[in-house]
């Protein structure tokens, strides 16, 4: 998959979905995208994704329940000349009203990378909010990334350093060295220190254990933004599935979104 991430160029007709007014949570019936002109792996880890983000604002059902939704989702993936394409339709199933969202970008890497803010775009209560959401990345410049860092779960500090070094001390209380350097404006971290069962905690000894055997480096890829104060962007890692200590699948290249944010410089 490719790495280089471009400006996001987001074109959206605004309208109001307000979930939270039911009284109950909403179901979504969220039906096949349509994908053209990416790989098979790239149009799995989307759908995927879109459907772990839709989770976060009602019960996802599939084609085969029979109950009527209370919204029907549906989009598309497709290359137009050198641009990804990708596109968000929500109807609304008691009054019909439909939406239409659409973001355009430059690589699938910066696809994912945007996919849940459209996500939440397209279920936003407010359009200002909306707005406020697609804020532009700042430049990054090595000073601006210096200090130390706070926010993700399972890591109690990340501190940056001078000459692409780095440090993060996880809640096990082990520690990890980290490399980074910045390129097309991207913040690339990379895990330097060899896997311990501690960078998993709390997972089961024995599914840590295959994962410190097995698990490929960890990557972090992550924008500046909110002044200098935030850094947003992916986490790139072994995913797993996991039945009490037994391990059933590995998932290579799981992506998660993060944010850190500025704790000290």
């Amino acid at each position: 998959m490719k790495k280089r991430f471009f400006i996001l160029v987001l074109s959206i007709v605004f309208f109001s979905f307000p979930l939270s007014a039911q009284g109950t949570e909403p179901t979504i019936h969220l039906l096949d995208l349509f994908i053209q002109g990416i790989g098979a792996e790239e149009s799995r880890l989307i759908e995927s994704l879109i459907r772990s983000y839709l989770s976060d604002f009602g019960e996802v059902i599939s084609s085969t329940e029979t109950q009527i939704p209370d919204y029907t989702l549906t989009g598309s993936v497709y290359l137009e000349r050198d641009s990804f394409i990708f596109m968000l339709e929500i109807s609304k199933t008691v009054t019909g009203e439909n939406a239409s969202f659409t973001m355009t970008s430059k690589s699938i890497g910066e696809l994912v990378l945007k996919a849940r803010s459209l996500v939440e775009t397209a279920f936003a209560v407010e359009p200002e909010r909306a707005i406020l959401q697609e804020s532009q990345p700042l430049d990054l410049k090595e000073a601006a990334v210096l200090g130390t860092w706070r926010g993700e779960p399972g890591i109690e500090m990340i501190r940056l350093q001078r000459m692409g070094q780095g440090l993060a001390i996880f809640s096990s209380g082990v520690q990890m060295a980290l490399a980074w350097i910045i390129e097309d404006n991207i913040l690339k971290i990379r895990q330097v220190s060899p896997n311990t069962e501690r960078y998993y905690y709390p997972l089961p000894y024995g599914v840590a254990r295959q994962l410190a055997a097995d698990a490929e480096p960890i990557l972090w890829e992550l924008r500046l933004y909110d002044n200098g104060n935030a850094l947003r962007g992916l986490k790139i890692l072994t995913g797993v599935h996991y039945e009490e200590e037994v391990v059933t699948e590995l998932i290579p290249k799981e992506m998660q979104n993060i944010e850190w944010t500025r704790s000290g410089r």
